[in-house]
Protein backbone atom coordinates (compact mmCIF):
# COMPACT_ATOMS: atom_id res chain seq x y z
CA UNK A 1 0.00 0.00 0.00
CA UNK A 2 1.33 3.55 -0.52
CA UNK A 3 1.95 5.74 1.86
CA UNK A 4 1.03 9.44 1.65
CA UNK A 5 2.71 11.71 4.29
CA UNK A 6 -0.05 15.12 4.10
CA UNK A 7 2.87 17.52 5.58
CA UNK A 8 5.94 19.39 3.41
CA UNK A 9 7.53 19.28 7.06
CA UNK A 10 11.24 18.23 6.34
CA UNK A 11 11.82 17.17 9.98
CA UNK A 12 8.44 14.32 9.45
CA UNK A 13 9.68 13.20 6.25
CA UNK A 14 13.20 12.85 7.73
CA UNK A 15 11.74 10.98 10.39
CA UNK A 16 9.38 8.43 8.53
CA UNK A 17 12.46 8.47 5.59
CA UNK A 18 14.83 7.11 8.49
CA UNK A 19 12.74 4.61 9.41
CA UNK A 20 12.99 3.22 5.93
CA UNK A 21 9.53 3.73 4.01
CA UNK A 22 8.91 4.73 0.49
CA UNK A 23 6.19 7.44 0.51
CA UNK A 24 5.12 10.61 -1.23
CA UNK A 25 4.78 14.10 0.33
CA UNK A 26 1.63 16.08 -0.22
CA UNK A 27 1.14 18.62 2.33
CA UNK A 28 -2.55 19.07 3.19
CA UNK A 29 -3.69 22.76 2.43
CA UNK A 30 -6.48 23.41 5.37
CA UNK A 31 -6.58 25.79 8.15
CA UNK A 32 -5.14 24.30 11.18
CA UNK A 33 -8.03 25.21 14.00
CA UNK A 34 -8.05 23.80 17.51
CA UNK A 35 -11.17 23.25 18.75
CA UNK A 36 -10.55 22.46 22.68
CA UNK A 37 -13.69 21.67 23.73
CA UNK A 38 -12.99 18.37 24.38
CA UNK A 39 -9.23 18.67 25.50
CA UNK A 40 -6.05 19.56 23.72
CA UNK A 41 -5.16 15.80 22.66
CA UNK A 42 -8.73 15.17 21.20
CA UNK A 43 -7.82 19.25 19.15
CA UNK A 44 -4.91 17.83 17.90
CA UNK A 45 -5.94 14.70 17.01
CA UNK A 46 -9.00 16.42 14.83
CA UNK A 47 -6.20 18.66 13.24
CA UNK A 48 -4.47 15.84 12.20
CA UNK A 49 -7.43 13.69 11.11
CA UNK A 50 -8.44 16.52 8.76
CA UNK A 51 -5.18 17.10 7.44
CA UNK A 52 -5.09 12.83 6.27
CA UNK A 53 -8.52 13.13 5.23
CA UNK A 54 -8.14 16.22 2.96
CA UNK A 55 -5.15 14.34 1.29
CA UNK A 56 -6.96 11.27 1.53
CA UNK A 57 -9.49 12.41 -1.22
CA UNK A 58 -6.74 12.68 -3.70
CA UNK A 59 -5.14 8.91 -2.65
CA UNK A 60 -8.30 6.77 -0.94
CA UNK A 61 -6.51 3.57 -1.91
CA UNK A 62 -3.34 4.47 0.20
CA UNK A 63 -2.30 5.11 3.80
CA UNK A 64 -2.40 8.86 4.35
CA UNK A 65 -0.31 10.00 7.95
CA UNK A 66 -1.30 13.56 9.23
CA UNK A 67 0.21 15.38 12.10
CA UNK A 68 -0.06 17.86 14.10
CA UNK A 69 2.31 19.17 17.00
CA UNK A 70 1.85 22.09 19.88
CA UNK A 71 3.64 23.04 23.00
CA UNK A 72 2.06 23.53 26.51
CA UNK A 73 2.95 25.24 29.15
CA UNK A 74 1.22 27.06 32.17
CA UNK A 75 -2.23 25.42 30.46
CA UNK A 76 -1.46 27.81 27.27
CA UNK A 77 -0.90 26.38 23.56
CA UNK A 78 2.15 27.62 22.48
CA UNK A 79 2.26 27.75 18.15
CA UNK A 80 4.59 28.64 15.84
CA UNK A 81 5.59 32.47 16.33
CA UNK A 82 4.56 35.11 13.89
CA UNK A 83 7.41 37.28 14.95
CA UNK A 84 10.77 37.25 16.10
CA UNK A 85 9.87 39.08 19.24
CA UNK A 86 7.03 37.10 20.06
CA UNK A 87 9.61 33.70 19.57
CA UNK A 88 12.39 35.48 22.54
CA UNK A 89 8.96 35.88 24.74
CA UNK A 90 7.96 32.16 24.19
CA UNK A 91 11.63 31.03 24.98
CA UNK A 92 12.10 33.75 27.95
CA UNK A 93 8.79 32.11 29.13
CA UNK A 94 10.19 28.54 29.13
CA UNK A 95 13.48 28.74 30.35
CA UNK A 96 14.53 27.00 33.43
CA UNK A 97 11.31 25.50 33.17
CA UNK A 98 9.20 22.04 32.30
CA UNK A 99 6.51 21.67 29.39
CA UNK A 100 4.75 19.08 27.12
CA UNK A 101 5.16 18.24 23.66
CA UNK A 102 2.13 17.20 21.96
CA UNK A 103 1.92 15.41 18.70
CA UNK A 104 -1.36 14.46 17.53
CA UNK A 105 -1.56 11.50 14.57
CA UNK A 106 -3.89 10.09 12.24
CA UNK A 107 -3.35 7.39 10.16
CA UNK A 108 -5.86 7.23 7.50
CA UNK A 109 -6.64 4.02 5.41
CA UNK A 110 -9.04 3.02 2.83
CA UNK A 111 -11.23 1.40 5.82
CA UNK A 112 -10.38 2.39 9.01
CA UNK A 113 -8.51 5.95 10.56
CA UNK A 114 -6.22 5.15 13.16
CA UNK A 115 -5.53 8.49 15.73
CA UNK A 116 -3.56 9.16 18.69
CA UNK A 117 -1.74 11.73 20.29
CA UNK A 118 1.84 11.52 22.18
CA UNK A 119 3.15 13.41 24.63
CA UNK A 120 6.78 14.14 25.81
CA UNK A 121 7.95 16.75 28.67
CA UNK A 122 10.67 18.48 28.03
CA UNK A 123 12.67 20.50 30.71
CA UNK A 124 14.56 23.69 29.87
CA UNK A 125 17.96 24.91 31.26
CA UNK A 126 18.08 28.50 32.59
CA UNK A 127 18.70 30.29 29.16
CA UNK A 128 20.93 33.57 28.53
CA UNK A 129 19.59 36.76 26.59
CA UNK A 130 22.76 35.70 24.51
CA UNK A 131 21.44 32.28 24.35
CA UNK A 132 17.79 33.54 22.96
CA UNK A 133 18.82 36.15 21.22
CA UNK A 134 21.31 33.86 19.23
CA UNK A 135 19.25 31.50 18.71
CA UNK A 136 16.09 33.70 17.24
CA UNK A 137 18.24 35.50 14.87
CA UNK A 138 19.33 32.40 13.23
CA UNK A 139 15.70 32.89 11.67
CA UNK A 140 14.58 28.73 12.22
CA UNK A 141 12.53 29.59 15.07
CA UNK A 142 9.21 30.66 13.14
CA UNK A 143 7.82 27.95 11.46
CA UNK A 144 8.03 25.28 14.81
CA UNK A 145 6.06 25.42 17.97
CA UNK A 146 6.96 26.84 21.06
CA UNK A 147 9.79 28.60 18.75
CA UNK A 148 12.32 26.14 18.92
CA UNK A 149 13.83 23.02 17.16
CA UNK A 150 15.27 20.50 20.02
CA UNK A 151 17.98 19.20 17.23
CA UNK A 152 19.00 22.49 16.69
CA UNK A 153 19.63 24.04 19.69
CA UNK A 154 20.98 23.08 23.47
CA UNK A 155 18.77 23.82 25.56
CA UNK A 156 17.18 20.97 26.78
CA UNK A 157 18.11 19.60 30.37
CA UNK A 158 15.96 16.77 30.49
CA UNK A 159 13.44 14.62 28.57
CA UNK A 160 10.90 12.11 29.29
CA UNK A 161 9.19 10.73 26.83
CA UNK A 162 9.78 10.31 22.70
CA UNK A 163 12.96 12.57 21.50
CA UNK A 164 11.23 12.20 17.87
CA UNK A 165 7.66 13.51 18.59
CA UNK A 166 9.35 16.70 19.75
CA UNK A 167 10.71 17.09 16.76
CA UNK A 168 7.48 16.22 14.79
CA UNK A 169 6.30 12.73 14.70
CA UNK A 170 6.43 9.96 17.04
CA UNK A 171 8.47 7.57 15.35
CA UNK A 172 8.23 4.32 17.99
CA UNK A 173 3.96 4.38 17.73
CA UNK A 174 3.95 5.53 14.35
CA UNK A 175 6.40 2.72 12.84
CA UNK A 176 4.14 -0.18 15.30
CA UNK A 177 0.81 1.18 13.80
CA UNK A 178 2.14 1.07 10.18
CA UNK A 179 4.41 -2.22 10.60
CA UNK A 180 0.61 -3.60 11.61
CA UNK A 181 -1.61 -2.23 8.96
CA UNK A 182 1.06 -2.73 6.07
CA UNK A 183 1.40 -6.55 6.58
CA UNK A 184 -2.25 -7.02 6.38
Amino acid sequence: MEIILASGSSRRKEILSDLGYTFTVQPANGEEVLELENGIDQAIELIAYRKAKEVQKLYPNACVIGADTVVCFQNEILGKPKTKEEAVDTLVDLSGQAHEVKTGVCICLPHEDLSFTETTHVQFRELSAQDIVEYVNKGTCLDKAGSYGIQECDFVEKIDGSYSNVVGLPKGKVNDILRMVLKS
